[in-house]
């Protein structure tokens, strides 16, 4: 507000200041002209009147400049009069200033780190060129959003009239070979346009050819990618580098800030998806490619959505065997903030409330020190200050603070940005989000600690101003209206600090109680084997079965297995079947089902302990050139099988007929908290698999062993591609976000009661201090100490309860607006904000007794004597 106040003296200034210089400049021409007119009369020519004039207004132009100088300069100085008085004040005030800037900073550095970490999750733009013109494009299915395949994109593309350019992405994870340990990282396989439509050419060499026809297999790599690994070598473009034993030649370097679709991770190279796919690109099965479009000049995202719709129902109409049943859904970069909104307003809410309380503290702290400067303002006043000019001041000391606490806070959440890797889940990719100390995030907490500056001074300010000169010079005790108005506010400000520390108190119970919940579902196999898992192993080539011969005679290992699919690793798994079932009716839009499926070794449900049902898993007959057969979920029974018994009944997979000689319990195969979903296992020997994960269950601690095997596998191909991970691995990532959800809440919940409890012990504290004549009379009338306890504490007990009848029913809204958020609890549980309500009351109760306890230890013959 002081800085506001500020700006618009200086404009109003530089209004005057304008003004008066058109009129000077009015004046002196005319005297200029007047001047030259004279010199003339008197003989000059008009050259040598003019000069002469010229010379004349020399000295003229010196005070004009000084009036010019004036009104700015007045203006400065009285900006900066109040700045370095401000800063007296402060210095003669240490406790209270850096009590004030550290709670400041912790609210606004919170603040900042949660919305650079929003911006980077949910609100930054996409990583192309005017993100605005652009649309993401999603199937629509029954069973939630789904991609397409890459015959589908070619057709869209060949289709589409209001989109000048369309392109498609697909997510990998090859493996880099680059000395002697191979490592991980995130790829895209694009369609040749990739860059022309994204708008962003490379930095360094060229992109792919529009026809996608390369002499030879070529990479893009990111530039992150490129000083990690090669050092920024500018040599690199036209040179060769090895992925999953392949060599590409990098033709060219990506921008900076080119990292892709995928939010949390960086993709480090591009390759051409017709190069890595080659004949599945035309399996209109393989729905594994995102789209993104570019609207051409003047469409609007309306007549996008019509023609892609149209388009969608041609495509159903032609292969309805792959496409009937799926919508096309088009997402504007406007559609894709609206639905981040609801996640940002929760999270910003949730600091922001924290902000709230540590302002309301500080509030205090101020109209606390206010009442120890009555005499400095009423002095002030009686010299002929006028109130404004104090109110300014004033204001001007809390704009100090706020600046001091937003850069403090600025400082915190760069510190809190160091530790994203220990926040990270587990994952044999590295994940890091986009975190930088940006001109956004500057300008965010310049804006948070503008806003802290009217919440902490504006009203103390304003009830400053208002001191009884008289009274305060005279050192008498404040008791009109204006003091009752300062402690009714004071105490407004602390119930309202209980009312919201109940609020983040019952959103974290709500989110714990989920967390524990979660914590206790069944995933259908043993949670608590001590399995490891060695992915990016070839299940086709002699060295796997030599692999797991070596590996099986190792001490401590027990068995050794193989599955295409690791169970919970891949939310978006695209690993379907088309199904038909037989003596099934099927609606005549859907002549079959996708169903997701895995493919697996013999022993596989006895080494993850997964319950065979009903009757067998696989054994080593079930071979290439036997007969095939499937195992089904318990969920696909029941769907197809209701009531009736599906061993020895025959599906079509893929046009396959399989028997089915088993019934397997369900097991969560992409998420934790889906429903059971039908699903079906296969022998790995009968269906085709691009790669598999080899499991070896350990007879003790699983992770001793990764060394061992891992040099086992390196004796065999120093070369093969391999991850490795544990099964606690494998639940720590699927629980990650329940867990930090839960987490994040508590500490905000645990800081907020801790603020309040503050904020209520400084009002206490206050209240008796000043009521100490009143105790003394009291004690010399009889009242025992116990008396006096009761009394403090019925005092915090009365703002504590008000706090938290006005908190229970906005927490009861918010935990409305989480209820997507909870599984296995009730947004209005009743033990939960029970329990909410009895915890700010205690703690607001136990920072009551400090005050209240020393209040007890009054000697009534000084507290009467006291003034």
């Amino acid at each position: 507000m002081s800085i506001l106040q500020n700006l618009t003296s200086g404009l109003r200034a530089l209004f005057r200041k304008k003004q008066v210089e058109r009129e000077m400049d009015e004046e002196l021409r005319g005297y200029l002209d007047a001047a030259v007119q004279e010199k003339m009369r008197a003989g000059m020519s008009q050259e040598e009147a003019l000069r002469a004039a010229r010379l004349e207004m020399g000295s003229l132009d010196g005070v004009k400049e000084e009036i010019r100088s004036a009104g700015w300069e007045s203006t400065l100085e009285s900006l900066w009069q109040d700045v370095r008085y401000g800063l007296r004040q402060l210095k003669r005030n240490p406790g209270f200033t850096v009590v004030a800037v550290l709670t400041l900073a912790l609210g606004i550095g919170a603040n900042s780190a949660i919305f650079n970490v929003v911006q980077a999750v949910l609100l930054r733009a996409w990583p192309l060129k005017a993100p605005e013109r652009c649309v993401s494009i999603v199937a629509e299915t029954r069973d939630g959003l789904d991609k397409f395949s890459y015959a589908d994109y070619r057709d869209l593309v060949d289709q589409s009239k209001s989109l000048e350019g369309i392109f498609a992405f697909s997510r990998h994870s090859p493996i880099l070979q680059t000395g002697t340990e191979p490592q991980s990282i995130l790829a895209e396989y694009v369609s040749p346009n990739y860059f022309t439509v994204l708008g962003i050419p490379p930095a360094l060499g060229r992109s792919f050819s529009l026809a996608g026809a390369e002499e030879q297999p070529a990479v893009v790599i990111s530039d992150r990618l490129w000083h990690r690994v090669f050092h920024g070598d500018m040599s690199l473009v036209g040179k060769p580098i090895v992925l999953h034993g392949r060599s590409y030649t990098v033709i060219g370097v990506a921008p900076p800030r080119v990292r892709g679709f995928e939010p949390d991770m960086w993709t480090e190279v591009w390759l051409l998806a017709a190069t890595e796919m080659g004949e599945g690109l035309k399996d209109r099965e393989n729905v594994d490619f995102e789209l993104i479009g570019r609207m051409r000049s003047g469409v609007t995202a309306g007549e996008v959505r019509t023609e892609l719709d149209m388009l969608g129902r041609r495509l159903a109409e032609a292969y309805p065997a792959t496409d009937r049943g799926r919508n096309i859904k088009v997402i504007t970069e406007r559609d894709r903030l609206r639905e981040a909104m609801v996640p940002t307003l929760l999270l910003m809410s949730s600091v922001g409330l924290i902000l709230i309380i540590c302002c309301a503290n500080i509030a205090g702290l101020v109209l606390a020190r206010a009442e120890t400067r009555r005499r400095e303002i009423a002095v002030r006043l009686a010299l002929g200050a006028g109130r404004w000019r104090l109110v300014r001041q004033l204001l001007t000391e809390s704009a100090l603070l706020a600046l001091g606490g937003a850069g403090l806070g600025l400082l915190l959440a760069s510190w809190l940005f160091r530790l994203q890797p220990l926040l990270m889940p587990p994952s044999d990719l590295p994940q890091e989000l986009d975190l930088r100390m940006d001109s956004s995030l500057i300008l965010f907490t310049l804006a948070v600690a503008l806003v802290a500056v009217g919440f902490i001074g504006l009203v103390p300010a304003l009830q400053a101003s208002k001191a009884a000169v008289v009274p305060a010079l005279k050192g008498e005790a404040r008791v009109n209206r204006r003091a009752r108005f300062s402690l009714t506010f004071r105490n407004l400000l602390v119930a309202g600090e209980i009312g919201l520390s109940v609020v983040l108190v019952a959103a974290s119970g709500l989110l714990v109680r989920s967390l524990l919940y979660t914590e206790g579902i069944t995933p259908g196999f043993g949670v608590w084997r001590n399995l490891l898992f060695f992915q990016r192993v070839d299940p086709s080539s002699p060295f796997f079965q030599q692999a797991k011969e070596r590996i099986l005679a190792l001490p401590g290992v027990k068995r050794v297995n193989v599955a295409t699919h690791l169970m919970l690793t891949d939310p978006e798994s695209g690993m379907t079947q088309r199904v038909t079932v037989p003596g099934v009716e099927w609606p005549p839009d859907q002549p079959n089902v996708p169903i997701r499926f895995n493919a697996v070794d013999p022993g596989y449900f006895q080494t993850v302990g997964t319950k065979i049902l009903e009757g067998r898993e696989f054994t080593s007959a079930d071979g290439p050139e036997a007969a095939k057969v499937v195992v089904i979920s318990r969920a696909m029974a029941g769907r197809f099988w209701r009531g009736g018994d599906p061993l020895g009944r025959h599906i079509i997979a893929d046009g396959k007929d399989c028997v089915i000689v088993g019934v397997a319990e369900d097991a969560k195969i992409r998420r934790i908290h889906e429903s059971p979903l039908p699903y079906m296992y296969f022998p790995i020997a009968q269906v085709r698999s691009w790669g598999a994960t080899l499991i070896v269950e350990a007879a003790g601690e699983a992770l001793t062993l990764a060394p061992t095997i891992r040099r086992e596998i390196r004796k065999m191909d120093p070369n093969v591609p391999i991850d490795v991970s544990t099964l606690h691995d494998v639940m720590s990532n699927v629980m990650w976000v329940d867990r930090t959800a839960a987490g994040f809440a508590t500490v905000l919940g645990s800081l907020a009661v801790v603020l309040a409890a503050i904020g209520l012990y400084g009002v206490i504290a206050y209240l008796a201090n000043r009521r100490r004549k009143e105790f003394g009379v009291r004690m010399a009338l009889g009242a025992s100490r116990r008396d006096l306890l009761r009394l403090v504490i019925w005092d915090g007990l009365k703002l504590s309860v008000a706090g938290t009848m006005v908190g229970l029913p906005i927490a009861l809204g918010v935990a409305r607006l989480m209820a997507t958020l909870l599984y296995g609890v009730s947004p209005g549980d009743p033990g939960v904000f029970a329990i909410s309500a009895g915890v700010a009351i205690f703690v607001a109760v136990l920072a009551a007794y400090i005050p209240a306890r020393r209040a007890t230890k009054v000697d009534p013959g000084v507290a009467l004597r006291y003034e």
